[in-house]
């Protein structure tokens, strides 16, 4: 179920392998340091063309950091397919993760509503960098953390890093509080990476799955905030990973596993695949470069299927079904904006703005073009 084909990313790292040796003249010579990391996010640019005047009286609310440690409740009741919710421990869970939720929509919502400003409005800007600047000085979820919180950690340091490169143009942001960002961040990336290097255990496995996707855009994130590229490389062969596994038909097996919520669970990973694939676009690894290639292969089965989920009924047995009333359509705001898929824009039609706090937060005023 594997495709055997070399991706993108893999062709990249051999070219580059190549001319490093080439270039290194001897034997042991290091390899030259790539180019300077880019960041995407030119606030600026985008406020010139879609910036509106801030609210008046505009403020941010203050967010506590959260704590060192995270231990969070497991709230699937059928391991291994993980696909049946029970209520009281998804509510345990949800308590337990609120400062950490509260948090990530703080800073994304404030980092989003100063980039949209013209003229800019400062005081949201201070307002995302304050809470950034807490979090990075209480240390938050480096502590004792158990599987359900490293899962959670990852979304919202995912989240916590996009922003922090939507804030990078901001005067507010000063110097010595993003230095302090960015060594949190590192220390995150150095945290975040443990679980995903250990091989494979179990199926669904974690360090297969959509976790291990997620895992790779936080670590993408942190490397262009830190210019670091160890997390960097590491987060795009997640990438990697993830793309070699998906198979002729354009399904991932990993989340095929997960029965009724397959459709779901790939519509999770192509969440951090698409924003993956604008980053690495603006860094020249652009893994969605290949129309025919595996990125679009589940890319169109799964947008397929918010028209008719059938293909993923037939391969699972199962009836589909997803989180809350209706699918996630976030990423389709990446898909068609960045990638110029217009048959995603029915989909979104009524559902505008789309925010996705681990996303970085305004799908919609950062990618939609025709809005």
């Amino acid at each position: 179920m594997t495709s055997g084909a070399p991706t993108p990313l893999r062709r990249r790292a051999v070219l580059l392998a190549a001319a490093a040796a080439s270039l290194g003249g001897c034997a042991g010579a290091a390899p030259p340091p790539g180019p300077p990391l880019v960041n995407p996010f030119d606030a600026a640019a985008l406020r010139a063309r879609k910036g509106r005047p801030s609210r008046g009286g505009a403020a941010c609310a203050a967010a506590s950091p959260p704590a060192a440690d995270l231990v969070v409740p497991n709230f699937y009741t059928d391991p291994p397919v993980y696909s049946r919710v029970d209520p009281a421990r998804l509510a345990a869970r949800d308590a337990a993760v609120a400062p950490v939720n509260a948090l990530a929509r703080t800073v994304t919502q404030a980092a989003d509503a100063w980039a949209a400003s013209r003229p800019a409005d400062g005081r949201l800007a201070a307002c995302a960098a304050a809470a950034l600047d807490a979090a990075a000085r209480a240390r938050s979820m480096l502590g004792r953390v158990d599987s359900q919180g490293g899962f959670e950690r990852k979304w919202a340091w995912c989240g916590l890093a996009l922003a922090h490169l939507k804030l990078a143009q901001a005067p507010e942001y000063d110097q010595a509080t993003q230095a302090r960002v960015r060594a949190y961040l590192a220390e995150g990336f150095a945290a975040l990476r443990g679980p995903y290097d250990r091989p494979p255990s179990g199926a669904p496995s974690s360090q297969m799955n959509n976790h291990m996707t997620w895992a790779g855009l936080a670590a993408m994130a942190m490397g262009l905030a830190a210019d670091d590229r160890t997390a960097w490389d590491w987060g795009l062969s997640r990438m990697d990973r993830t793309l070699a596994q998906v198979d002729v038909d354009g399904f991932l097996p990993q989340e095929v596993l997960r029965g009724s919520k397959a459709w779901h669970y790939h519509i999770f990973t192509m969440g951090p695949l698409a924003m993956g694939a604008f980053l690495a676009r603006a860094n020249g690894a652009d893994f969605a470069d290949a129309r025919d290639g595996a990125f679009w292969r589940v890319a169109r089965l799964t947008l397929g299927a918010y028209s008719d989920p059938a293909r993923f009924v037939a391969r699972t047995g199962r009836a589909q079904d997803v989180w809350g009333e209706r699918p996630s359509v976030g990423w389709l705001e990446i898909l068609a904006g960045e990638f110029g898929v217009a048959e995603a824009l029915v989909h979104l039609q009524g559902r505008r703005p789309q925010r996705d706090p681990w996303l970085g937060g305004d799908l919609t005023f950062w990618f939609a073009r025709d809005a």
